[in-house]
């Protein structure tokens, strides 16, 4: 059973209620903790196994200075051998705007944290982890996409052009797949928050990816009035 400390800044028996069910439903082991919490409550929290997802509840904090500390004290516990597990963040829509933020967590979920989508971003979250451990490589729609040489390519090996700021491009649309991004949320995440541009520059990149990608891999990616740009998971 995979570990899930979620980490609030409420009393520890009191996090959000509809997410801990909802990871509960997943059949995951869940154990809130406050983010002050001792070495030894960290060490219990799981009969001194380390959690294999961090939940952090950051709905009523702009500190980023907990997400630090979190990844800190997993190293002084566990050590260097033990790897930082992926870290789902609770948030709202001003944290869009804080430049910080893709350097400390792996996925987030803005309110109102709807069940079905806690238990999809888990399951991504876990997904990607073994992506990552098996050599780095995701494949989807017919490309292999390698998360750490920054390289894609068909199935039969063909390489694609993609310029570094497409290749980020398709690398959140696809790790994030089955959701769908508004331009001000992808320009955010995938440009930053200091890019001047207009939002107009994501429907000029997302013309030239679909030109890019084989013809079944681009007829995944879809463009929903009023929800945004997003990979559909059939």
């Amino acid at each position: 059973m995979q570990n899930v400390l979620i980490l609030t800044r409420d009393a520890p028996d009191r996090p959000p209620l509809q997410v801990t069910h909802a990871l509960m439903a997943a059949s995951l082991h869940v154990c809130p903790l406050p983010f002050e919490a001792g070495d030894g409550e960290w060490i219990n929290a799981f009969n001194g196994v380390p959690p294999h997802l961090i939940v952090a509840d950051l709905s009523d904090s702009s500190d980023l200075f907990l997400l630090r500390s979190a990844r800190s004290r997993m190293l002084t516990i566990w050590g260097e051998g033990v790897p930082v597990p992926p870290v789902l963040a609770l948030l709202t829509r001003r944290h869009l705007g804080v430049p910080e933020l893709r350097a400390f967590v792996d996925d987030f979920l803005l309110p109102p944290y709807e069940p079905e989508e806690v238990k999809a971003r888990v399951a991504l979250l876990f997904f990607r982890k073994r992506s990552v451990e098996a050599g780095d490589m995701l494949y989807f729609g017919g490309i292999r996409l390698s998360l750490g040489a920054g390289k894609v390519s068909t199935a039969d090996g063909r390489p694609l052009a993609l310029t570094p700021r497409e290749f980020d491009l398709l690398r959140f649309l696809l790790t994030h797949r089955g959701r769908r991004f508004p331009r001000e949320q992808i320009l955010a995440m995938v440009w930053g928050v200091d890019y001047e541009g207009g939002e107009r520059t994501v429907d000029i990149h997302i013309r030239r990816l679909r030109a890019k990608l084989p013809e079944e891999t681009a007829a995944l990616l879809e463009t929903r009035r009023g929800m945004g740009y997003g990979f559909r998971v059939d």
